[in-house]
């Protein structure tokens, strides 16, 4: 046995340690650096659905660990930069009889939302008083407030260890179990600004997933092991799909030929964007120039429209100076706006190329992995969200020195202005047990129907249509382009699934789906719910020895215990879907 040591950051001036102890590596594994074999429940994060999966699992009982790449736990809402709630908003009207189903009102009925993540948002309200959605706040306040009290009470417990700044770099498996996962774990050296957080991620995401010490980090490879007898459950919750390329699992990526099918184009998507906060000082400053030759911007739907700047401040504002009305000072504006491909103008949206770099390429990157993104796609979709923010501020209207309007990455905990990571809206997707793949048209059907497919192994809900913001370098299927409102629809368990091992499971972007499912389940509650699902499960996988497969016969054993943190049915006008006199589908 040997003396482990592990660090959980907090926030300025709070670090909470914990010891474990756990059996000495062998042989080559010894080399890995430090080892641990005892946890129940090893999550690889980076996600919303990452920290919700890792709450739900340590809730459960199970020794838990979350890998997560930044100093930030909660993905999207925080180190993406995305903190305006994303919750349906459509109207769906009946063509035989013209009625109006308010899709809108039953996803935001509290009764259908995650109870943990639902008290977080009444607590939190709308600071910024942004109108995109009834949440838009400040991602450090939601952080401090909210995600570090929760994690600190299940540090505390002795069943959760979170390990910031850490990065997946190799998973083992044997026959139909994953083995281990190896990270990198780094520390910024004296003198390194911000944490870390001074390089734009492009220039610095190399040195990250190097094991090698740099002039910025110190480095710890880490190597998180299920020793043979220890059922140890594993769970990719990454924002890039990582442990699904690394273990050689089966995996889709891009937009698929048809809903559901297999084939398709690995390099087109979804366009992905760098979020940034401007502030509205008192006093003007100079900063530095813009990027040259970044072209293109403009208004998208407000184009030729005199209120078009002020509505864009005021869509995701996430701090207002005197609580609504048009920009003032103090205002903290989050810019995350979109591009029109019929303009050939917008915002900071990054239409122009796909993150992810190919199946083949990221097969050859394994011998030595480095997130499998495209490092010449992120540097343009930081320079493009550096463009915008000298574009937007420069049309500032009269009465507004586009001096005012100033860049402010400290609000994003960074120096370099923009988000931790960028925000991104599909990525590599798991295929399930049986080669199942939830589908685009599982989450649609007549008004009559009330929700979507009511799966037999439902375990998750959502509400939000297929929104697909298309990259202007690729042409999406048909069945992409047409309107794609959605019912109240559920998540099965297989899509948490992997077929090639039991001892995985998958949650938020990276579930069993296709890429028109994904354009619907990518956003915050539906990622929160399909987390704590996932965490639940690999809790009780682990505690009760059981694969994928063995959880699936089970089922509903499973599903009351997923009820008891999240709804598994829709309630609609005081009634349960499915009931015990509603049909259940596949």
């Amino acid at each position: 046995m040997r003396r482990r040591e592990f660090l959980g950051a907090w926030g300025a001036g709070l670090a909470l340690a914990a010891t474990a102890r756990g059996p000495l590596a062998r042989g080559a594994a010894a080399a890995a650096g430090t080892v641990y074999a005892d946890f129940d429940v090893v999550i690889a994060g980076g996600t919303t659905a990452a920290f919700a999966a890792a709450v739900a699992a340590a809730e459960s009982g199970a020794r838990t660990c979350l890998i997560e790449p930044t100093d930030w736990v909660g993905g999207q809402i925080t180190s993406s930069a995305v903190p305006a709630i994303d919750e349906a908003w459509h109207t769906i009207k009946d063509k035989k009889t013209g009625e109006s189903y308010k899709v809108f009102s039953i996803a935001r009925d509290r009764v259908n939302m995650t109870p943990n993540f639902r008290a977080m948002l009444d607590a939190t309200g709308n600071p910024g008083q942004g109108w995109v959605s009834n949440y838009c706040f400040e991602p450090k306040n939601f952080l401090d407030q909210h995600l570090l009290p929760l994690e600190k009470k299940l540090v505390e417990s002795g069943k959760l260890v979170v390990f910031r700044d850490t990065v997946i770099k190799k998973v083992d498996a044997a026959g139909d179990r994953i083995t281990a996962i190896t990270a990198i774990r780094r520390t910024p050296r004296p003198g390194v600004a911000a944490g870390g957080y001074d390089l734009l991620p492009s220039k610095d995401l190399a040195d990250w997933y190097s094991p090698e010490p740099s002039s910025r980090f110190d480095k710890e490879v880490i190597r998180f092991e299920a020793p043979a007898g220890r059922p140890v459950v594993f769970l990719d919750a990454t924002e890039w799909g990582e442990v699904l390329v690394l273990a050689d699992a089966p995996y889709l990526q891009g937009v698929e030929t048809e809903d559901g099918g297999r084939v398709g184009d690995d390099r087109c998507g979804q366009s992905t964007v760098y979020d940034f906060v401007q502030r509205f000082a008192a006093e003007g400053a100079d900063e530095p120039a813009g990027p040259e030759g970044v072209t293109g911007f403009g208004y998208d739907e407000f184009h030729g429209k005199a209120e078009a700047w002020n509505k864009i401040w005021t869509y995701r504002r996430i701090k207002s100076a005197k609580g609504g009305g048009p920009a003032a000072v103090g205002d903290l504006c989050l810019q995350n706006w979109g591009y029109s491909p019929k303009l050939q103008a917008g915002g900071n949206d990054y239409p122009f190329g796909y993150l992810f770099i190919s199946k083949t390429d990221a097969e050859a990157q394994k011998a030595d992995w480095k997130g499998g993104v495209d490092l010449a796609v992120m540097a343009e979709a930081e320079r493009r969200a550096l463009g915008w923010h000298h574009w937007f501020k420069q049309h500032a209207p009269e009465g507004i020195d586009p001096r005012q309007i100033l860049l402010d990455g400290s609000v994003l905990g960074t120096s370099h202005g923009l988000a931790k990571l960028p925000y991104i809206r599909d990525t590599r997707r798991s295929i399930g047990v049986d080669g199942y793949v939830l589908k685009g048209s599982d989450l649609t059907g007549s008004v009559a129907k009330k929700t979507g497919r009511r799966f037999f192994d439902r375990v998750a809900l959502g509400a939000y249509p297929m929104d697909v913001h298309p990259m202007s370098t690729c042409k999406m299927p048909a069945y992409i382009t047409s309107a794609h409102d959605t019912l109240p629809f559920y998540i099965p368990f297989r899509a948490l699934t992997n077929e090639k091992y039991g001892n995985l499971l998958v949650a938020g972007k990276t579930m069993a789906q296709s890429f028109l499912a994904n354009a619907a389940t990518r956003l915050h509650p539906i990622e929160w719910s399909t987390g704590t699902a996932a965490g639940v499960a690999a809790a009780d996988m682990a505690k009760n020895r059981l694969t994928t497969r063995d959880e699936l016969e089970r089922i509903e054993s499973l599903q009351a215990l997923v009820r008891q943190k999240t709804p598994t049915e829709w309630t609609i006008d005081g009634k349960l879907y499915p009931g015990a006199d509603v049909g259940v589908g596949e």
